[in-house]
C-alpha cells in the first residue's frame, strides 16, 4: 500500500431513480466490483469504454461527488471521504481534473487569468512577482504566449488555448494525481498529440495520470498501462503494448479490429463478429448477472450468463473471461 497513490477495492455503484410509478423502483448498476490501483511512481494508466460504461461515475468517485454503493476508494492508504471529511484542501490541491468540455470550465464574464490567478490564491503557491513569473513560466511550458493569452476573455481563445490554459493550471498547482475526463475528445486532430505530449510530460513532474477515453488509439499514445471497461465491468488490463497488440477478452478484440486501417488488404482480417441477431433485443447495459458482454459475445457459453469470470493472469495481462480457464 506504501507504493500505491489510488486504489478501488471492489466498488460498486448503483443509481437509483426517484420517481412515480415504474420509475419508482428502477436502478442503474453504474459499476460492479470495479479494482484498480495507481502507483505512486509517475504513470499514466488509461481507462477505456464507451459512452455509459462506467467512466465518469469513476472519475465522480475518486473526486468525492459520488459515494460508492459498496467497496472502498482509498488515496495514499486513507479513504476518499476521509480526506474530504479532514483534509479537504489539500485532497483537492493533490487530486486535479481536466474536464472534457474546454468551453464549459470558464465563466465567460472574467478573463482567463483568473483561473491561473485563483488557483495560485487558493493554494497559498507565490504572491506578487513570484506569482507573476509562475504564471508565464506555466502558460509557456505548454507552447502559449502569455502577451497573447493573458488579459484576454474565453470567448477570444480557441477550444486549443482553453484546453492548454488548464494544463498550466495543472503546472502551477503540480498535483500527485491527475484525473483526465476525455480531455482532446473536442480537440482538432492536429492538436491532440501535441496536449497529450504536455500530458505525458507531466510525469517528469511527479504526476500521476488517469486517462480516462474511448479512444484506443490516444490511449496507445499516452499511457503506460490500460484498463478496458464496459457496462460497469472492468475486463481486462496490462501494459499499454501488450493489451494492443494481444488481446484477450472478445471485446478488447473488438475494439481494436474496429479501428480504421489505410491498407484495404488489412482492414477484415481477424475482424471479430458480432451476431446481429443476438443484438435485436440488446439495450446496451444488459442486466445479465455474469459477463455483461454475453449478448454481444461470439465465444459466448450460458455460464458467462450466469456467472462472472474470475480474474486470470496471462504472462503481464489480467483477463475476465472463461475462454482462458
Amino acid at each position: 500500500m506504501n507504493n500505491t497513490l489510488l486504489t478501488f477495492q471492489n466498488v460498486s455503484k448503483v443509481f437509483r431513480r426517484v420517481g412515480f410509478g415504474f420509475l419508482s423502483k428502477t436502478a442503474v448498476q453504474a459499476l460492479k466490483d470495479v479494482s484498480f490501483s495507481l502507483s505512486s511512481e509517475p504513470e499514466v494508466l488509461a481507462l477505456v469504454g464507451e459512452s455509459g460504461s462506467g467512466k465518469s461515475t469513476i472519475c465522480r468517485l475518486i473526486l468525492g461527488l459520488e459515494e460508492p454503493t459498496s467497496g472502498e476508494i482509498l488515496y495514499r492508504g486513507k479513504s476518499v471521504s476521509e480526506w474530504l471529511k479532514n483534509n479537504k484542501k489539500e485532497y483537492i490541491r493533490e487530486v486535479q481534473i481536466i474536464f472534457q468540455d474546454p468551453y464549459e470550465v470558464y465563466n465567460p464574464f472574467y478573463r482567463v487569468d483568473r483561473v491561473l490567478w485563483m488557483a495560485i490564491k487558493k493554494f497559498n503557491i507565490a504572491s506578487g512577482d513570484e506569482a507573476n513569473r509562475l504564471i508565464h513560466e506555466s502558460l509557456e511550458a505548454v507552447g502559449l504566449r502569455p502577451r497573447e493569452i493573458l488579459g484576454r476573455y474565453p470567448h477570444q481563445l480557441s477550444g486549443g488555448e482553453r484546453q492548454r490554459i488548464m494544463l498550466s493550471r495543472i503546472y502551477l498547482i503540480k498535483p500527485k494525481l491527475l484525473v483526465a475526463d476525455e480531455p482532446v475528445s473536442m480537440l482538432d486532430a492536429s492538436l491532440r498529440a501535441i496536449f497529450l505530449d504536455h500530458l505525458r510530460d507531466f510525469k517528469n513532474l511527479g504526476i500521476s495520470t488517469l486517462y480516462i477515453t474511448h479512444d484506443l488509439n490516444t490511449a496507445y499514445y499516452i499511457a503506460d498501462r490500460i484498463m478496458i471497461i464496459y457496462s460497469g465491468r472492468i475486463l481486462e488490463r496490462g501494459p499499454t503494448e501488450d493489451v494492443i497488440k494481444n488481446p484477450l477478452h472478445p471485446y478488447t478484440k473488438m475494439l481494436i479490429t474496429s479501428i480504421p486501417v489505410p491498407d484495404p488488404n488489412k482492414r477484415w482480417q481477424d475482424r471479430v463478429v458480432i451476431d446481429v441477431a443476438k443484438l435485436q433485443k440488446v439495450s446496451g447495459r444488459e442486466s445479465v448477472s455474469g459477463c455483461p458482454f454475453y449478448n454481444r459475445c461470439q465465444f459466448a457459453m450460458d455460464r458467462c450468463e450466469r456467472n462472472f469470470p474470475e480474474t486470470k493472469r496471462i504472462n503481464n495481462q489480467e483477463v475476465n473471461c472463461f475462454l482462458y480457464e
